[in-house]
């Protein structure tokens, strides 16, 4: 097993800055569903919160209360508190730590040393937790001083050797509490001994392929992912991230496979429901060309699939994103493109040559199309020496504002379009494209890159990125042999 010095993680900071909070309403009466009891030394006449974690990035306020002048106060209420990794904050920026698993108990410590200081009353999770971090801190300081001093490398390793033994003493004593599941979280997998000698280039390759495969298969070991006050701690969130930014490779088929091996393991309902929402959050919003398609997988799945998880506002409105989303993905043909151009000719996308067409949707009276409109321009000969053919298309339908603009940025050159046909019964104007909808235009400008089939391979790629992005898929399509 290998050393983790508490001391230095997020869980022992007795006092850092707090983060945003989400304020949820709580009353009292004179029915008691929690009440906890406290004295901090040193902050008589100060408001404190008590809150929970809800991941690593937000803290939901569950109480309120005021000390008096000997830094006596009670959060109460009449509400159960669900269990988990909780704060209580004080002062400004500084808070305390505390596991809430029974909801009725007292404790009391001081601003000058809150660990070392505490004592609790009816709260075996807590005296626990603050034990634990009272031996890892004393034991740790030890270990320092000998490092710094360089002494004796022996003694060195028994310190190490004393430190294991009393965590696994630790975690046996304390096995049916919730604080030895929240401590163990914070341990990375311990990876066995490679059992060949490594000699040679390969053997080197093969190590460290067989440390990544075996760290990445039992990266959540240490964590019980159906245990939901997980959810009220910021070490779910924080295992999430590192697995899915580091472990995974950002490619769509990757991260729906190992999404999908991972929601294997997932039982409990609302551990469930918190694990689909981050990872369907971070790839409706990532940056990274192609991976909404594993969004439009979680969407698909696991909100659509799973509908009595969620309520029924939420699954229509991924239903109809989805809609949206999937004819758009990555190699899919894009949607039909009927536009007229200057002249009062049909223009469609299938009509127009080259081995790329980029389309740009644009807006004349928007001022970010106005800046990045001549950096588009200004790539004319770059297009024409990969044969790639440009479609602007404005979303507005104005035609003195349309035409304007294609004078003012000099776009002569390449294919303008717009969505005004005249009827052919009455005359009239008429629009057949619902941008939004078809082509989910909700700002602009926005760039889809297509190949010679029209088979979307970009979206959204920043104008000045245009260059990068078509160097990077041909050399990506050399390494596939795909010619």
């Amino acid at each position: 097993m290998k050393v983790f010095f508490l001391a230095t993680s997020l869980i022992l900071c007795g006092f850092a800055s707090i983060a945003q909070v989400k304020k949820t309403n709580n009353s009292t009466s004179s029915s008691i569903g929690f009440s906890i009891k406290g004295k901090i030394n040193g902050i008589g006449n100060s408001e404190l919160y008590l809150a929970h974690y809800f991941g690593s990035t937000q803290q939901v306020i569950k109480d309120t209360a005021q000390a008096d002048a000997q830094g006596n106060f009670v959060f109460q209420g009449k509400d159960e508190l669900p269990k988990g990794l909780y704060l209580i904050s004080f002062s400004k920026n500084r808070y305390l730590d505390v596991i809430i698993g029974n909801t009725n108990f007292s404790f009391e410590t001081d601003t000058l040393d809150p660990i070392n200081h505490m004592k609790f009353q009816n709260s075996a999770e807590n005296e626990a937790f603050f034990g634990f971090q009272r031996e890892m801190g004393k034991r740790y300081v030890e270990l320092r001083k000998l490092e710094m001093e360089k002494k004796d490398p022996v003694q060195i390793a028994s310190n190490r050797k004393e430190i294991i033994q009393y965590q696994q003493s630790w975690f046996e004593k304390n096995k049916l509490l919730f604080v030895s599941k929240l401590v163990r979280a914070t341990f990375e997998p311990e990876i066995p001994p490679f059992k060949k000698k490594v000699s040679t280039p390969k053997d080197s390759t093969e190590f460290y392929q067989y440390q990544f495969s075996y760290y990445k298969k039992h990266f959540f070991d240490n964590l019980d992912l159906n245990d939901e006050r997980f959810i009220r701690t910021p070490f779910l969130q924080k295992k999430l991230e590192k697995y899915f930014e580091d472990l995974v490779v950002q490619q769509p088929d990757s991260i729906i496979k190992d999404a999908d091996l991972l929601m294997s393991k997932i039982k409990n309902k609302e551990v469930r429901r918190y694990v689909i929402y981050k990872i369907a959050s971070t790839y409706e919003t990532s940056n990274i060309v192609g991976t909404d398609a594993a969004f439009a997988h979680m969407g698909e799945k696991y909100y659509v699939g799973e509908a009595s998880l969620w309520d029924t506002t939420t699954v229509r409105q991924m239903r109809d994103r989805i809609k949206v989303l999937k004819p758009l993905l990555i190699g899919k043909r894009i949607p039909e493109l009927l536009l007229t151009d200057p002249s009062g000719k049909r223009l469609t996308t299938a009509s127009i040559p080259g081995e790329y067409t980029l389309v740009y949707f644009y807006d004349p009276e928007c001022s970010h199309c106005k800046e990045e409109t001549p950096k588009l321009m200004a790539q004319a000969n770059y297009f024409k020496s990969k044969k790639i053919s440009v479609l602007a298309t404005s979303i507005a339908r104005n035609k003195k504002q349309w035409t304007d603009f294609i004078k003012e940025y000099k776009m002569e050159s390449i294919y303008n379009g717009i969505d005004i046909h005249p009827s052919a019964k009455s005359g009239k104007e008429e629009y057949y494209t619902d941008f939004l909808r078809t082509f989910d235009i909700y700002s602009t400008p926005i760039i889809y890159i297509l190949d010679k089939n029209k088979r979307i391979i970009g979206k959204k790629i920043p104008t000045d990125k245009i260059q990068d992005f078509i160097s990077f898929y041909e050399n990506r399509q050399k390494e596939l042999g795909i010619k």
